[in-house]
């Protein structure tokens, strides 16, 4: 996964200026910022279509989800500890899974909407 990740990193549109570890950081944590917005954006549009039961569930589902996300994010890049690239593999990680579970958010939208 680690090779995927930083791939993934250095095509994204903004990485082309970036030229140092600590600017490749900065963009990795502004790309994770914006996931992140948009995760929440579509976490708070599917609490708007569930039950009280069903959101009491989603609130249990995202609060494990996020431990999950952080633990594996924090295995993905473990290869890489104390070097210089460990931050931003473990940004590119949370990024990637972060985006992963907005498109499910969505499609459980789609689902109970």
């Amino acid at each position: 996964m680690k090779s995927l990740l930083v791939l993934f990193l250095f095509l994204s549109p903004l990485s082309t200026f970036a030229q140092t570890t600590v600017e490749m950081k900065e963009q990795a944590a502004a790309e994770l910022a914006k996931s992140d917005k948009a995760m929440n954006t579509a976490y708070q549009q599917l609490i708007k279509v569930l039950n009280e039961e069903g959101v009491k569930r989603l609130k249990v589902a995202q609060r494990a989800w996020l431990a999950y996300r952080d633990a594996q994010a924090g295995f993905d890049c473990h290869q890489l500890a104390g070097g210089t690239m460990e931050g931003l593999e473990e940004l590119g990680s949370l990024d990637l899974l972060t985006q992963e579970r907005t498109k499910r958010l969505k499609e459980d939208y789609e689902r109970f909407k």
